[in-house]
């Protein structure tokens, strides 16, 4: 746990159990001024409200919990990284802002559900030249090579340039401070020891999944798509998997 993710301060700032309660405390506030803000401002309706007023009054203290998976197919196998973070009240907001980021789904041009689609979506697409190339390919360790300062400012532009198109009761304004919140308070417990996440996307929050798709879709659809899709039959992708047709460059 140590060698291959808790011990990279880069990633990880280690906290004493006093420094945790304090940053765990300031955030219980921030979430408290962030509730009461937004719903003055209209941008969260009294069913929210009601729901991150009573994630606050049930959870207050409850951080969430570091774990690990093994790896078994790797060689040498390697362990997974694991937060839980149900039952925090970070993460009822976490739930909060994933339902409207979700919402954002039909402008991800290369966002693939699921295996299932992806077969639907290749059984109509019909003969392919001799000389196409399938691919396939992964992004290594994306949640933590997502830089949070660079996918805050890149989303938040993102959803500035659709917020026409979007639902007219989207939470633009409180979307967009939800973001800061859930993706720079990442703190969690192993045993005895505290950590805070200083970078990239905040690991096992219910936002995390399509916080990195969006930002991986910015870059697909502003750079990758406008070079290369001449030469892409097909290119779509689901979290960090990528699937493509390259039918080559006339």
């Amino acid at each position: 746990g140590i060698s291959e993710h808790l011990g990279d301060s880069t990633v990880y700032q280690p906290l004493s159990k006093d420094e945790a309660i304090s940053h765990q405390r300031r955030l219980y506030n921030k979430l408290e001024g962030f509730t009461r803000r937004w719903r003055a401002l209209r941008q969260l309706t009294k069913a929210e409200t009601v729901y991150l007023q009573r994630a606050l009054e049930q959870n207050p203290d409850q951080f969430s919990r570091f774990r690990m998976s093994l790896k078994a197919h790797k060689t040498p196998w390697k362990m997974r990284p694991i937060v839980c973070c149900a039952g925090t009240f970070i993460n009822c907001l976490s739930r909060w802002l994933d339902y409207w980021l979700q919402q954002c789904r039909p402008f991800v041009t290369t966002y693939l559900k699921d295996s299932g689609q992806l077969l639907d979506i290749l059984q109509d697409i019909g003969e392919l030249p001799p000389t196409t190339k399938l691919f396939t390919a992964d992004a290594t360790s994306m949640y933590t090579n997502i830089d949070t300062n660079h996918a805050i400012d890149v989303i938040g532009k993102w959803l500035d340039s659709i917020a026409n198109q979007l639902p007219a009761n989207f939470p633009l304004k409180a979307v967009k401070a939800a973001m800061v919140l859930v993706m720079k308070n990442n703190i969690f417990e192993w045993g005895d020891s505290y950590f805070l996440q200083l970078l990239g996307t905040a690991m096992g929050t219910s936002a995390a999944c399509m916080w990195a798709t969006i930002y991986f879709a910015v870059h697909e659809s502003g750079v990758l798509i406008p070079c290369y899709g001449h030469c892409l039959l097909l290119f779509r992708r689901f979290i960090d998997d990528m699937f493509g047709i390259w039918i080559g460059c006339k």
